[in-house]
């Protein structure tokens, strides 16, 4: 009778006990998956799209490290979302190739373009989500004499002398020279500059410490929209461009979402995400046929045709010896 009693309250016990274990497995296994990267560096629909199983964890402003990416390449991170041109300091082997085919299939001339720029050992480490043009910004434009409008030569205006706030980057500015056949006089760009300062370009146009800027049109798109003393050109000879990619930390063990790429450039986000002067990295000749919420003064540069779309140039990545022999140029011009 004690035994049979014994065995019963026993049986209860570690039927109790393995209950628990299986929730704790099922938990476990439910656990959300984890995206990270520097908020402001992209739209919150980024965010909003991904599904229930992921979670968003922002990095520190990019200005308060020199690579804010260390810390999402240590801790557990399924997802890195960032800027191309953060691509050189990542170190190859943190990253696990990111298999997509279904996506990869489907990418524009001008992403394929970009990626095989990388090289081979980043291309399949790297998948582009989206990208933007870079663009000149101007304030108050109709007081402005300016020459070769729909060309990069526009710059040259003598109203922009010692006016423009450039980014600091060398390489794009050369890559700028090469297209309007100038990489043999580089100070000519040099004499226009008001100051190298990609980070705070837009403050020094908003605040008439500058007649013009050049960035990413994403960058400027609320103060385009909220302020009509600006105005934005895509000169007609193409651009550079500026593309937001995904890399995989190599620990982690989860396939790519295709889901939530798929929810991002779906009929629910689509047209907010261009309307932040974002597109994605498939071909835009469909985008065009679509009711794309954009304004009108504007939509030849939220959406651009192919004339100058395919004018449009991704930056290589470049080897030590490259980066060293372009900062001499540039120096030394």
């Amino acid at each position: 009778m004690n035994t049979n009693t014994f065995g019963r309250r026993a049986f209860i016990k570690y039927g109790l006990i393995s209950s628990l274990f299986l929730l704790s497995g099922c938990s476990a296994s439910k656990k959300k998956l984890t995206l990270r990267g520097v908020s402001k560096s992209f739209p919150s629909e980024f965010v909003n799209s991904l599904s229930t199983g992921w979670e968003f964890f922002p990095i520190k402003d990019i200005e308060l490290e020199k690579f804010p990416y260390n810390s999402a390449l240590q801790e557990k991170t399924d997802l890195i979302v960032l800027n191309d041109g953060w691509i050189s300091d990542l170190p190859i082997k943190s990253l696990q190739e990111i298999k997509a085919d279904n996506i990869r299939n489907n990418f524009s001339k001008q992403t394929s373009s970009f990626l095989d720029g990388l090289g081979e050992e980043y291309q399949k480490k790297l998948l582009p989500l989206a990208v933007s043009p870079w663009v000149i910004l101007f304030r108050n434009e109709d007081s402005l004499a300016l020459k070769n409008k729909n060309s990069w030569e526009v710059i040259f205006s003598n109203s922009l002398t010692n006016q423009i706030v450039f980014p600091n980057s060398p390489y794009l500015l050369i890559s700028i020279a090469q297209k309007i056949d100038l990489v043999n006089d580089l100070s000519k760009i040099k004499s226009q500059a008001k100051s190298f300062d990609d980070r705070n370009a837009l403050n020094w146009v908003v605040s008439g410490r500058a007649n013009a800027a050049v960035l990413p049109l994403s960058r400027c798109i609320d103060s385009l929209v909220e302020d009509p003393r600006l105005s934005v050109l895509l000169p007609q000879d193409g651009s550079p461009l500026n593309w937001t990619v995904l890399a995989s930390p190599s620990l982690s063990p989860e396939y790519f979402p295709t889901d939530w790429f798929n929810s991002l450039w779906g009929a629910t986000y689509l047209s907010r995400v261009i309307s932040k002067g974002f597109l994605p990295p498939t071909n835009l000749s469909d985008l065009r046929r679509k009711n794309i919420n954009v304004p009108k003064k504007y939509q030849s540069t939220f959406l651009p045709e192919d004339s100058v779309w395919n004018k449009c140039w991704s930056l290589p990545r470049l080897s030590f010896d490259q980066k060293k022999d372009l900062a001499l140029n540039w120096n030394n011009s």
